[in-house]
């Protein structure tokens, strides 16, 4: 074997067996640091049980996807991790014919025996939100992710919670619909500060957003936290290092990927319940620099002072 560089056959074993030992992973697109992240962590998660993953990056497109889904079909996948805010059970049904076990990773969806992962997105936005009213903000403008995602929806609800509970009124203008991509954050950051009445604090749906807003507030000759406070969502790596670091929402992306690829396992081994299950993810509020400076209260006293010398 070692003279003849003899190596077994992948293909020919996964047929006798009937388990290739791989797993598919759809993400929208691995230029975005959280999805890289999450790629690395259900790479490293699955390794560790033996498997391999082939990563497919979508693009955000639907058609791009389901070309995947018929790609990794054909490869005999033993399982599907997907995330993705287009598909639906229907398009995964193929999959689940040939009892290929899909979980939805940052969604969920119905239609079939689908286990799902998720961070409790109310929860994170009530977080990021109460914490602004603490520091004095009454005026928080918020730059979405994509207005059809659940994620969206549910982080709106734990924003409007907030808001309520501290006897804020809602005010839809200053929602600003984004896409996950800095230069969204960057256009809604100056849509929101040009309202008449503009925000005094930010929360970005995602960091990436955190990111585009934080070089729209220094466009517009104003500094974070001392003019604008700003606070994002995910908690990735680079937050740690902007100017000021960034206030932000971490998902535990490392537990969330073990936790995909455990019950993946559980319905490949045949050893999960028919219905579907729900793993929810804790958020957990990062407060640094860009919300941590004087508070709104502080800096209104300050400027009503001067004012009157």
């Amino acid at each position: 074997m070692e003279q003849l560089s003899y190596q077994p056959n992948a293909v020919a074993r996964s047929l006798r067996v009937s388990a290739t030992l791989t797993i598919g992973l759809i993400v929208p697109d691995v230029e975005i640091p959280f999805f890289a992240r999450v790629a690395h962590c259900i790479e490293a998660a699955a390794n560790e049980v033996g498997y391999n993953v082939i990563l497919c990056n979508s693009g955000w497109s639907l058609e791009q996807e389901l070309r995947y889904l018929d790609n990794l079909r054909a490869r005999r996948v033993d399982g599907l991790i997907c995330i993705s805010l287009s598909m639906t059970g229907e398009h995964v049904a193929p999959l689940l014919k040939r009892h290929t076990p899909v979980v939805w990773f940052e969604q969920t969806r119905l239609g079939g025996p689908f286990d799902a992962v998720v961070i409790d997105n109310f929860k994170g936005a009530y977080q990021a939100t109460a914490h602004l009213i603490e520091r004095g903000h009454r005026r928080i403008g918020c730059i979405l992710g994509l207005v059809s995602a659940q994620l969206t929806v549910d982080r709106i609800a734990g924003y409007r919670q907030a808001l309520s509970d501290h006897g804020l009124p809602f005010d839809e203008a200053l929602l600003y619909a984004g896409d996950y991509t800095p230069p969204t954050g960057l256009a809604g950051a100056h849509h929101l500060l040009n309202l008449p009445m503009p925000p005094s604090a930010i929360f970005a749906y995602n960091d990436m957003m955190a990111l585009g807003a934080m070089q729209a507030i220094s466009e517009r000759g104003l500094h974070v936290p001392t003019h604008v406070a700003l606070i994002g969502f995910d908690g990735i790596a680079l937050t740690e290092h902007t100017c000021p670091p960034l206030t932000t929402v971490e998902q535990p992306i490392a537990e969330m990927s073990r936790t995909a690829i455990s019950m993946l396992l559980d319905r490949i081994n045949n050893r999960a319940p028919n219905k579907s299950r729900i793993a929810v993810a804790e958020p957990r509020l990062i407060c640094r620099a860009s919300t941590l400076g004087a508070s709104a209260v502080d800096r209104s006293l300050k400027s009503s002072e001067a004012s009157l010398v």
